[in-house]
């Protein structure tokens, strides 16, 4: 994943993983895929758009709201863990055919604090490595 320019405010990283569009989106929206490679504990609720993803062994807690929903296309959901100080954030996923399988377009809102963007930036390289490795050879 590699960061690029971005709005104020928004920290975007563009990358590829070698799955179909469709394939990535699921491993981002079924809960029992998102364990494989994100959260220790993943908890979805279709009908209210609610879910949360949690790290029992660290104590963290990030709860989370579909804003968008287009399968295989587009994800979008607000971002607030429940132990940090800083309001609810943006989270917005788009999922595109590439010639490897999908580009990767993840786009995190963020405040003012250097920190807390370099943090989401060192999150998502770091997770999207994880998918990387559990999913789906064609």
């Amino acid at each position: 994943m590699k960061v690029i320019d971005s709005p104020v405010g928004v920290a975007r990283l563009v990358g590829e993983v070698a799955a179909v569009p469709a394939d990535v989106y699921r491993y981002f929206t079924d809960a029992d895929l998102l364990e494989q490679w994100w959260p220790e504990e993943a908890a979805i609720d279709e009908r209210s758009g609610l879910f949360e993803l949690s790290w029992p062994g660290q104590g963290m807690r990030l709860l989370c709201q579909y804003l968008v929903r287009e399968s295989g296309r587009r994800l979008a959901f607000t971002w607030a863990f429940a132990h940090e100080p800083f309001p609810a954030r943006t989270v917005d996923v788009h999922f595109e055919p590439s010639d490897l399988g999908t580009r990767l377009t993840i786009e995190h809102t963020h405040g003012d604090d250097a920190d807390e963007r370099q943090g989401y930036i060192d999150g998502w390289k770091y997770f999207i490595e994880r998918l990387r490795g559990v999913l789906p050879a064609d």
